[in-house]
């Protein structure tokens, strides 16, 4: 029988200041980014701990800002972060 492997590191998470800067750049606010995507106030909320989210969210958020998944979100080391 062989050993199982030990469990693979995470050492990036999903940083979504992108999206924050892009609200700015567009003068919005958040809520104006809920109504707008049709999005609820919790999901808002998990965006701004960059806590995860379903692809469908980011793919509304990318829709109704006509923008790409790069334009709201990165990747960034844990370290940095």
């Amino acid at each position: 029988m062989s050993k199982m492997p030990n469990k693979m590191e995470i050492k990036y998470k999903v940083s979504y200041k992108k999206l924050w800067k892009l609200l700015i750049d567009k003068g919005m606010q958040k809520k104006d980014l809920q109504a707008k995507c049709d999005i609820s106030a919790a999901s808002i909320a998990k965006l701004g701990k960059d806590a995860n989210v379903t692809t469908d969210l980011l793919m509304k958020i990318c829709s109704g800002l006509d923008c790409n998944l790069s334009d709201i979100c990165e990747t960034v080391s844990i370290d940095e972060h």
